[in-house]
């Protein structure tokens, strides 16, 4: 299929490529989680080869299409990023197969549009930050500032915040701060920290295993799953479910279901997409298991109705960046 694809695209009309360009993309995103086979390969080698020919509409869908496509070549992203502005925003913004050389390329050259979407990516590295700060104009400081998974050094936070209105700058402030010191916990030996024990094995209905599998064929959603194992009683279970959809570590999701406040659990939830009411119920059997009155629980869901979803995917994101590199430091 794919060589006949190959040899069409070579044969093809201007119309007829855009056409397959379109067909080719949808092929791509269909393979999200499958970057390493030979046919995404050719996939990806097939839109390389006919982007440059490409009308600037099919160029904007494709890129709309695989800003969240991790099978998406690092070459191909690259294209699409350094592309005029309504083709690139969405690959700066989303896109994980763009890497952070290609990124600081961009930021060297480009112009305040391009600068301003990549300050609103989830994670965004310090020599990035750097690269921002120096060219970009007042929107583009704020939002790298605003961004809370952006690593920027103190003083250059400082220096930005001084810029902005007075609360707003108190509020950012405070939020990064809290997040710094959630960040550096997760870096603490489990007695350095204020938390209970650990979340004992129960049995359940249906295993972890199952409810991937049921959410993967989408016969249920991970909010049902987390719902029912805290009606069961089973925290340690929904741990392994969270771990699985967060891309966070077990260990570490263990550890802040079991710490003695709600930020880190409920970063975690609010990224994964947990509603109130999931949260609400794991809050209730937090309380049991730590033995706190239920009106704990109550204030961590009040929190949680204030925590906004983009900010706790970028910090989470932000907390798998930081693990990551402690643990290729500790490797080298």
């Amino acid at each position: 299929m794919t060589n006949n694809l190959l040899q069409l695209a070579k044969d093809s009309t201007s119309e007829k490529k855009h056409e397959l360009a379109e067909h080719v993309t949808d092929l791509l995103a269909a393979r999200s989680d499958d970057s390493g086979s030979e046919e995404t390969h050719l996939l990806n080698n097939m839109l390389e080869g006919v982007y440059d020919s490409l009308a600037l509409d099919t160029r904007q869908k494709m890129s709309e299409r695989l800003a969240d496509v991790k099978s998406t070549s690092s070459k191909l992203a690259a294209a699409m990023a350094n592309d005029e502005l309504p083709v690139a925003k969405a690959v700066l913004e989303r896109s994980e197969s763009l890497e952070d050389k290609d990124l600081q390329r961009i930021a060297e050259i480009k112009e305040q549009g391009h600068l301003l979407a990549i300050a609103n990516r989830d994670h965004v590295s310090n020599d990035l930050s750097k690269l921002l700060i120096k060219r970009g104009n007042k929107d583009v400081k704020q939002t790298i500032a605003a961004n809370l998974g952006a690593d920027i050094d103190e003083p250059e936070f400082e220096e930005l915040v001084k810029e902005m209105p007075k609360q707003l700058g108190e509020r950012i402030r405070h939020l990064r701060k809290s997040n710094e010191e959630l960040i550096e916990d997760l870096f603490k030996d489990d007695g350095e920290i204020a938390s209970g024990s650990e979340l004992p094995k129960k049995p359940s209905k249906i295993s972890p295993k199952a409810w991937l599998i049921g959410i993967r064929l989408k016969k249920t959603t991970l909010n049902k799953a987390v719902y029912q194992l805290a009606q069961e009683h089973n925290l340690l279970d929904a741990v392994t479910l969270l771990s699985f959809f967060s891309g966070l570590q077990s260990k570490y999701v263990h550890n802040l279901m079991v710490r003695f406040d709600s930020t880190g659990i409920a970063t975690v939830c609010r990224a994964t997409g947990i509603g109130a009411k999931e949260f609400q119920a794991i809050c209730k059997e937090r309380c049991k298991h730590l033995k706190f009155p239920e009106s704990t629980g109550s204030k961590w869901l009040t929190n949680y109705h204030m925590l906004d979803e983009t900010d706790a995917r970028r910090l989470l994101s932000l907390m798998k960046i930081k693990l990551k590199t402690s643990a290729e430091e500790k490797a080298a």
